[in-house]
């Protein structure tokens, strides 16, 4: 995407020095969670060391605006691969401008080179506009995500 007064906007691998921007996107994800600044950089930098785990920006103007986190990991039902979108968010006001697509066409390029059969994510239930988003790519909703938290 051009435009006379923007840069075109590019997608790549994540930095470390990436962690405010990364932050302050996360809580427009998590608008009603306080974070946690020190437990996300933790987490993030770790990422770093995981293999299989590709945290991916889409940046313009030297402004970090959007970002997809993605799991690749060994599964039994996929008899193989499959590739997991843990977070994926587009900077409230870059919104509309088909970044998140951008983002998933990116994801699912590298799912596919690293051969997985299937692409997933969860998604709350109230976010009904990130379901319609996801739909009109192609993906069907299959069931649900049921966890539990531990008081750690």
């Amino acid at each position: 995407m051009t435009g006379d007064n923007q840069k075109e906007i590019l997608i790549r691998d994540s930095k470390p020095e990436d962690i405010q921007e990364i932050i302050s996107l996360l809580q427009q994800l998590w608008p009603d969670r306080k974070l946690n600044h020190a437990g996300l950089e933790a987490s993030f930098l770790k990422s770093f060391e995981l293999s299989g785990h590709i945290i991916r920006v889409a940046y313009q103007n030297d402004r970090l605006i959007g970002l997809c986190s993605l799991i690749i990991r060994n599964n039994l039902k996929a008899e193989g691969n499959l590739a997991n979108i843990d977070e994926l968010v587009v900077d409230q006001k870059m919104r509309n401008r088909q970044i998140g697509k951008m983002l998933l066409d990116d994801a699912e390029k590298i799912a596919r080179e690293h051969l997985c059969k299937f692409m997933g994510l969860e998604s709350s239930f109230h976010r009904e506009g990130a379901h319609r988003f996801y739909e009109q790519n192609g993906y069907q909703k299959q069931g649900y995500y049921i966890s539990k938290t531990f008081g750690c």
